[in-house]
């Protein structure tokens, strides 16, 4: 007999555990209760678009499945039951009393849907795996090992029993934050034995009751495990827990694979006692996930992390919701986006300034979903570093928020994990900027905003791919500075070549990103054009410099590699 073996995952996507619930207007439009037929139809479309492997979340801190042993969030509540969703909304501190409300009404209606589910018989954990099955996609778990979005409130029901008693719960201090205390770092302390057991339950029925190939252990949602600094003992014993893991997923007869989602500063994870290096070096785990925390990264050393990880690990890069924290415009929509806002807020993403009372102009954080050239761009610069295949992490979220003009751009996903299908084509790159909710602690370095004093240089890293030669193509470098104009005494170079002196004021962004296609008002923005030619394998070099009498504010430098026109000449030299 013939034995096939499927290749190496390539093409991954993860879904929190309420992805297939966000939008029923996409995969059950003909109304009615919530159906299995809804888990399919989405299950299907990714199939359709390329994906090799489905990652599922079924947690928080308790299951989101009917557990027959376990806590679960469902127990208690019964349909339309308000004040139940109450409980949850107020355990999350980053929500505005009018958000609250509205985040009742929402969750109302989310666990309304899997109560038709429930109602029917099915369990929707065991429908999603039966459903890769069906379209030919392998089946993973993704267990989040400190989810956090809802630690205000010990008692919701989101959170487990153990959180309620304060030893079994991390302080909520930020490292390096002079005591200050955020309830977005108040998670379950690793430290403790019932934490681990209960943790091991709870991945231990996945593996056992339920028909999934492989495990991720998310350690972005939230970065946090024991305090920190951890103590060698306590470091050593998360090391053993992942060993006693890495057994579990050998007790079918076969082994699953077995890996976890990280941020990519190795020293920060040992200072919680997750100690990455050590864990490979005892061949515990078999792929890695690097990621940023809701912001995608783009300058994360992938290389770097793969020599010192050495080759027998795989190494996934994650692809995250935003591009950055860059604020746009968006001139077609008379009113700001409720849900994004929401959205946003309740994932801790990012700290917003409050909206000005007569606001007209509606401002907004792009999504990376929406964006074929920015999924491109994003994609390139991490497959020639070279990675082992790509994460979509919060793809689904471009739907979620119901931004009018805005959809996820599923159709892409093919392209992405094929570094020859994504030369020749437009792309979008861009750098991280900071979030201001202490992110940086175990994101890649924030480039942006930077200071360029009277005078000076700053130079930029970027990860990108080269083109076809023969490809109309043409390279621009935007610089955005804070400002109502772009300082005409700034000037660019792309790999030390062919420096710039002319750069052509714009207020428009290099390309849409849904509804988003302006700066704001507090921004300027200037393209340089060049070749394509200059642009190689790997890692490349934007320098700006501030020929002024001031200093520059820059917010971001972003690039396009779009079609040639005759209207985009720019001036080279």
């Amino acid at each position: 007999m013939k034995i096939v073996t499927r290749p190496p995952p390539r093409n991954l996507f993860n879904g929190d555990c309420n992805f297939f619930f966000y939008n029923p207007e996409l995969w059950q439009p003909e109304g009615g209760p919530y159906s299995a037929k809804a888990i399919d139809r989405c299950v299907a479309q990714l199939a359709t678009c390329g994906v090799d492997t489905l990652l599922i979340n079924p947690n928080t801190q308790v299951a989101w499945y009917p557990s027959a042993r376990l806590e679960h969030v469902f127990q208690g509540y019964r349909r339309g039951d308000r004040r139940f969703i109450s409980r949850i909304a107020a355990a999350n501190a980053a929500l505005t009393r009018p958000q609250v409300k509205r985040y009742i009404e929402v969750m109302t209606e989310l666990f309304d849907r899997y109560l038709d589910l429930q109602e029917a018989g099915t369990d929707w954990l065991a429908e999603a795996a039966h459903a890769c099955r069906r379209h030919g996609i392998t089946p993973w778990l993704s267990y989040r090992m400190n989810a956090t979005h809802f630690s205000g409130a010990p008692d919701s029901p989101v959170n487990c029993r153990l959180f309620r008693e304060a030893r079994y719960r991390l302080s909520g201090r930020v490292p390096g934050a002079r005591g200050r205390k955020d309830h977005a770092w108040l998670g379950l302390n690793y430290a403790c034995a019932p934490v681990r057991a209960h943790m091991f339950a709870l991945i231990r029925e996945g593996v056992e009751g339920y028909d999934y190939d492989g495990v991720e252990l998310d350690w972005l949602r939230h970065p946090l495990c024991v305090e920190a600094p951890a103590s060698q003992r306590d470091t050593d014993a998360i090391t053993d827990w992942i060993a006693d893991l890495r057994a579990l997923t050998r007790r079918r007869g076969r082994t699953l694979p077995l890996g976890l989602r990280v941020p990519g500063n190795l020293d920060y994870l040992r200072r919680i006692g997750i100690d990455l290096r050590a864990i490979v070096r005892r061949r515990l785990i078999d792929f890695v996930s690097f990621s940023n925390y809701w912001q995608t990264s783009w300058t994360m050393p992938l290389d770097d992390l793969r020599r010192e990880l050495g080759p027998e690990i795989r190494i996934y890069a994650g692809m995250e919701g935003a591009p950055n924290w860059l604020k746009a415009t968006a001139p077609a929509l008379v009113e700001q986006p409720a849900y994004q806002e929401l959205q946003l807020a309740g994932d801790s993403a990012a700290t917003t300034a409050r909206r000005r009372p007569k606001q007209v102009v509606v401002e907004g954080t792009r999504y990376l979903p929406a964006s074929p050239p920015l999924l491109r761009g994003n994609a390139a610069g991490k497959l020639v570093l070279p990675v082992d295949g790509l994460e979509q992490f919060n793809f689904f979220v471009a739907d979620q928020v119901r931004v009018p003009g805005q959809r996820g751009a599923y159709e892409i996903l093919r392209e992405l994990a094929d570094l020859s299908t994504l030369r020749g084509k437009e792309k979008h790159y861009a750098f991280n900027t900071a979030s201001g909710n202490h992110h940086e602690k175990w994101d890649a370095p924030m480039s942006f905003p930077a200071e360029i004093p009277a005078g000076e240089s700053r130079k930029f890293r970027l990860p990108m791919c080269a083109e076809p030669p023969r490809a109309r193509l043409e390279l621009v470098v935007q610089v955005i500075g804070r400002g109502p104009t772009l300082s005409r005494r700034l000037t660019t170079s792309f790999n030390g070549h062919a420096q710039v002196t002319a750069g052509t004021p714009t207020r428009d962004l290099l390309f849409p990103c849904g509804p988003y296609r302006r700066h704001t008002r507090e921004n300027a923005a200037g393209n340089f054009c060049y070749p394509t030619h200059l642009i190689h394998d790997g890692w490349n070099e934007i320098t700006v410099h501030n020929h002024g009498p001031r200093p520059l504010t820059l917010v971001c430098v972003e690039l396009a590699v779009r079609k040639s026109s005759r209207s985009r000449t720019g001036r080279k030299s």
